[in-house]
């Protein structure tokens, strides 16, 4: 969990990341990458050319400070979609306890060590929507939008992927091999959304909507450094109120609020096995577990903008 006395600049990193003077931020810092001196004290300008291994481990250091955003939201997405998912399988396949709060509380709990890992970095927003609020409400930069997106997406398929190559002995036992989407031996929805057949495009769209709205309005309001005690712990927080938006929401839509953790392994079970019916089935639902929650998000800003505001 989150450890207590943390800020919000090392959680979701509000004032650092978000506000528009921060947009300055990566020009001004100075590298970290040192080289060794004759003398062995570090420096920021290199006296000596390296070779080999010392090599490679600075201009690892250079890549990773360069890069340090993307990688903590591609780690934070995969961590989130490794875990979220590996609940699914294990109530699909018939591993663990089949409920929706298992499955609700399994969520919650991925949040939270998905925030733990990265949010002293980027941020955490490991959600495209999260990102596109913060950038339409909160002065997040618009040159970093592609970056965080493309980590975010990326960080979620390779999660299921990995996911993927963890529980395929199980998922041959359940299928005998034959990937099928839905149905008794259907086993796409590990992997992404697909609500009960019953549910239509309307309760489907507005679940996403209405979740998103108050996904985006907790962070926003548990992230403010005027909210205390919230914003200390505040991966807590949105752990807790995930899991209780899931157990009130969620079974309608199968509860995404996220475009990357649906797209990404959506598109893993495209080229895995599944086929490109993943995206095509019940008239191309896959649309709305994308653009719903970027809705959702938006108007979660905005109730906090108008309603709350802390500033």
């Amino acid at each position: 969990m989150v450890q207590s006395g943390c800020t919000l600049d090392n959680v979701i990193g509000w004032q650092k990341q978000y506000s528009p003077a921060s947009s300055t931020l990566d020009e001004e810092r100075e590298p970290l990458v040192t080289y060794n001196t004759p003398s062995g004290a570090p420096s920021n300008s290199p006296s000596r050319t390296l070779h080999g291994s010392s090599a490679f481990v600075e201009r690892f250091r250079a890549f990773r400070y360069n890069n340090r955003e993307f990688l903590a939201e591609f780690i934070g997405t995969l961590i989130l979609i490794l875990l979220t998912d590996g609940v699914a399988a294990e109530q699909t396949l018939g591993i663990g306890p089949r409920s929706w709060l298992t499955s609700s509380f399994g969520s919650g709990l991925a949040v939270l060590f998905a925030i733990s890992v990265s949010g002293h970095i980027s941020g955490a927003h490991i959600n495209p929507a999260v990102t596109l609020t913060f950038w339409a409400f909160s002065g997040f930069p618009t040159r970093k939008l592609p970056v965080y997106f493309t980590a975010q997406f990326l960080g979620a398929f390779v999660g299921a992927a990995i996911l993927y190559s963890v529980i395929y002995p199980a998922l041959n036992e359940f299928d005998g091999g034959d990937r099928q989407i839905l149905g008794e031996h259907g086993t796409a929805g590990i992997f992404a959304t697909y609500p009960p057949l019953y549910v239509g495009y309307g309760a489907a769209v507005a679940s996403e909507i209405v979740g998103t709205a108050l996904l985006c309005l907790l962070i926003m309001v548990t992230g403010h450094p005027n909210n205390m005690p919230f914003h200390q712990s505040q991966g807590v927080f949105i752990a807790c109120g995930l899991m209780t938006l899931s157990l009130g929401l969620g079974y309608t839509s199968g509860f995404s609020l996220n475009p990357a953790r649906d797209f990404g392994p959506r598109l893993f079970t495209a080229v895995a096995g599944w086929g490109t019916g993943v995206f095509s089935i019940r008239n191309y639902y896959s649309f709305i577990p994308i653009f719903a929650p970027l809705i959702g998000g938006l108007i979660g800003g905005m109730t906090y903008t108008i309603f709350i505001d802390h500033a």
